[in-house]
């Protein structure tokens, strides 16, 4: 965590993971989807959802489910689906599951545990299980527990195992994206899907003055990127001219990442006036737009020597920031969209926490008085003396109890403030839950959104703060 000058507001900081200093980054990376390009979730899932509702149905489920409904804020990123049992998982950092839902009903502390706890060796990865760490795969997740509470209902309407139903889920929403439903209803009415940042232009323009190259590694196909980047860049509904290509030296559409990052994908050039494709060997300094590639032929392009010398900006823990941090030592900035919201919820529910960790010390106070008290009475040998400290134990023992249980509604009811469902994004009871330590563990630096760029100097040294261990004095 780092903290900037105070006249940036707290929502628009950039929060550093590991120390980097923009002086030497050389070139800086976006994608486009919910980087470059932030959606308003309910229209544009919405529309995702109701496209995938109508394919499953062509794939044998129900035709009632037509008249189903997409709640966007149901789900939290950092969820995990079981595909074996049908459960949706909330763990912590160290993989301990915290919560779970069979549909929408909760399993209770000891159902967790018979599921899971005893199983060791579970990585929680695929392919038994699949992560919701982006925005784009919530409605995944929500559709998923509606089929499954279906399942458990009406199971003569639903007869395939969860595996299945998870499988359909996930084509049925990739169709939807890839067969056009999505992107030409976006392409009708952009101003209802995607948001306007007034920083946007901006905020590109003070990375390019400052020497920078920029580029897009985007999965989205060039079509498709050209009506958003227009949008973005203020042009009208309907208008597909490519002038804004020359805020980038380079737009890289049809990534295929996380292969990009890894493997020699094929490499074409785009014709923009046509879409048309072509072959060719390399990036070349008289094209800006390509489909495909890899990062070689991008850092041959751009002179990089080594990885650390570009920033990559996206929102996808695994096919953004993981890959190029792992296997490129890229550095990278996540986007986290939802963080300003929970920063704001932080700081008007400080003292509901603070509330809970004073409650916390008397919880530990009186289990130390307990454990005194046992001692003593194990040694007493007057009887009477024995008597009035079993009395004080019990008296103890109950005030313990008390605390205990105001403790666990106090720390519900506070997580409750962020998620009704799921609570706080960052963290699981008191630990950090696997979103965070994900972005602790790939992300340089992470941010509500990019345009929070134009609050620094691009020369700026971001550094962490100290590490602390449980042992450390503060």
């Amino acid at each position: 965590m780092m903290f900037p000058s105070q006249e940036i507001d707290i929502k628009h900081r950039i929060y550093c993971n590991r120390s980097l200093n923009m002086k030497n980054i050389r070139a800086v990376g976006f994608d486009m989807d919910y980087t470059l390009a932030l959606y308003h979730p309910d229209a544009f899932e919405g529309l995702a959802y109701g496209e995938t509702l109508k394919k499953l149905v062509t794939l044998g489920y129900p035709a009632e489910i037509l008249n189903w409904t997409f709640n966007h804020e149901h789900m939290i990123r950092g969820l995990v689906i079981d595909k074996k049992n049908g459960n949706i998982l909330k763990m912590d950092r160290h993989r301990y599951i915290k919560l779970a839902f069979h549909g929408f009903e909760p399993l209770s502390r000891e159902l967790r545990h018979q599921i899971y706890q005893g199983d060791s060796i579970l990585s929680y990865e695929e392919p038994d299980f699949a992560l919701i760490d982006t925005l784009f795969t919530l409605a995944d997740a929500y559709l998923f527990s509606q089929i499954v509470a279906l399942k458990r209902d009406k199971p003569e309407l639903v007869t395939k195992s969860f595996s299945e139903i998870y499988k359909d889920i996930r084509n049925a929403i990739d169709l939807s994206h890839r067969d056009g439903s999505i992107k030409h209803q976006v392409a009708k009415d952009p101003e209802r899907y995607i948001v306007k940042d007034p920083l946007f232009k901006a905020s590109l323009a003070k990375i390019k003055e400052a020497g920078k190259r920029l580029f897009i590694v985007t999965n989205s196909l060039w079509d498709y990127t050209n009506v958003v980047m227009n949008h973005l860049f203020g042009n009208p509904v309907g208008y597909l001219g490519t002038e804004w290509t020359e805020m980038f030296d380079l737009v890289i559409t049809g990534s295929a990442k996380p292969s990009f990052f890894m493997s020699h994908n094929p490499l074409f050039g785009v014709d923009l006036e046509t879409g048309f494709l072509k072959n060719v060997d390399a990036f070349q300094p008289n094209q800006k737009v390509f489909q495909g590639g890899n990062y070689r032929q991008l850092h041959e392009f751009l002179k990089i020597d080594n990885g650390n010398q570009v920033l990559y900006v996206g929102d996808h823990i695994y096919g953004d920031i993981l890959r190029s941090k792992k296997e490129l030592g890229w550095r990278t900035m996540l986007v986290v969209t939802e963080l300003e919201r929970e920063i704001q919820l932080l700081l008007s529910h400080s003292d509901e926490h603070r509330r809970y960790e004073d409650l916390l010390q008397i919880k530990d106070s009186l289990d130390d008085e307990l454990q005194r008290l046992g001692t003593v009475i194990a040694t007493e040998q007057d009887e009477t003396a024995k008597k009035a400290l079993s009395k004080k134990w019990t008296a103890v023992s109950a005030n313990r109890e008390i605390t205990r249980e105001t403790l666990r509604k106090s720390l519900r009811d506070y997580h409750q403030k962020f998620h009704l469902v799921w609570g706080e994004l960052m963290k699981t009871g008191q630990q950090n839950s696997r979103f965070a330590a994900q972005v602790e563990n790939y992300a340089c630096l992470y941010t509500s959104k990019f345009t929070n760029l134009v609050h620094y100097s691009l020369n700026k040294g971001f550094r962490s703060t100290r590490d602390y261990m449980p042992h450390d004095v503060s």
